[in-house]
Order: C-alpha cells, then sequence, then structure tokens
C-alpha cells in the first residue's frame, strides 16, 4: 500500500491544498491521502492559527465524503507541539514496514527541512516528497527529497484569512462549505465579543 500523509496547520485548509492532494494521488500512484492537522506547528507564530477544533472542522467539511481523502486527529488529541517526525514515526507503527509513506510538502519546505526536528530520521521513515510549480529551483533540496513538479494553486492560508476578517468573498479559495463553517464561527466571537463589552 502506498499512502500520503498531508500534514500542516491547514489555517485554514483551501483549494491549494486539495489540489496538491490530487497531484499527489496521480503522480505518486497513492491509495489514499490523509490529512493530518497539526495541534501547534512549532515554526509558527500561535497566535495565527485558528482554533484546532475549527481547523479540523473545515478540512472534514472540506474533504466531504471522498473515499481517499481521510483526515486524522492524531497531531490534535496528542496536544502540544507537532512534530512532523513523532507523527510519521505513528503512522510507521500503525501501517508497517508494507506501507510505503509519502510525506507530501509544498515547495517552501525544501529550503526549511534543515529546522525541523530530526531531519536524518524523518527522511528514513518516508519518501519526503516537495510539490512545486514547474521553473522553482530545486538547487536547496535535499538529494534524498523526491520532488514534484504540478500545475499549483496561488493560494495562501494567510491569504483567505485576512479576507475572511475583511468580510470579503472566498470563492475560489476555499470549498464553500468551509466558507460557511468559517463564517459560522466569525459570527460567534463577533457576538461574544458584543456580549463581553455589554456587560463591562
Amino acid at each position: 500500500m502506498r499512502i500520503g500523509i498531508f500534514g500542516g496547520s491547514f489555517n485554514p485548509v483551501h483549494l491549494g491544498h486539495l489540489r496538491l492532494a490530487e497531484a499527489a494521488l496521480l503522480e505518486l500512484g497513492l491509495d489514499k491521502v490523509i490529512f493530518v492537522p497539526s495541534y501547534r506547528t512549532p515554526l509558527k507564530d500561535p497566535k495565527v492559527l485558528l482554533p484546532a477544533t475549527l481547523r479540523l472542522g473545515c478540512l472534514r467539511q472540506a474533504l466531504g465524503a471522498q473515499k481517499r481523502f481521510v483526515v486524522s486527529d492524531h497531531e490534535i488529541r496528542r496536544k502540544g507541539i507537532s512534530y512532523t517526525v513523532d507523527t510519521l514515526g505513528h503512522f510507521r507503527a500503525k501501517f508497517g514496514p508494507k506501507t510505503t509513506l509519502y510525506f507530501l510538502a509544498g515547495a517552501d519546505t525544501a529550503g526549511n527541512l534543515s529546522r525541523w526536528k530530526s531531519p536524518d530520521k524523518m527522511i528514513k521513515l518516508c519518501r519526503f516528497t516537495v510539490f512545486s510549480r514547474p521553473g522553482v529551483s530545486k538547487s536547496r533540496a535535499r538529494p534524498e527529497v523526491l520532488r514534484v513538479t504540478f500545475p499549483a494553486l496561488d493560494i495562501s492560508s494567510s491569504q483567505v484569512r485576512r479576507r475572511w476578517w475583511a468580510g470579503k468573498s472566498l470563492k475560489d479559495l476555499v470549498p464553500a462549505a468551509v466558507e460557511r463553517m468559517m463564517t459560522s464561527y466569525k459570527r460567534k466571537v463577533l457576538s461574544t465579543s458584543k456580549r463581553k463589552k455589554r456587560s463591562t
């Protein structure tokens, strides 16, 4: 069996993430892709992270009933800082040596790998695979890293969050179900904030 492990903050999940996962199924011949949202990402400011329950819920809404895309709440249940090497160890133990694990990452990861916890051990646990647009330089990538080029969408989670807080449409950035969930969450936050102001 060939399984893709797609880890990240998914802050929130957007159509670019889904495009990458679809490319992984096709280019790597995967049986399925497991999306693993982090509880806390070590290389990102925790202040910008949306609540873990919201990010997890958005992922589940985004994937819907697609049989070859599944969500794992392993890192969120574990809490604490989410290290990829620990997560890969978990899935290696779960699926055994007969399964080939591919860790799926975006192009911005290639030059950042040295800052991750135990990168050498991590490389041994999986086929570390970086997806990038055609023409992106490969000079900084480790030789063990598998590179795949695909027509990536020019979308970022920070872009989605900025538009969301500004009250702008997220059409063509996230699935409609994700936009509805984020809109509902925002209303609750603003409503709670107003109640607190009235009570002070």
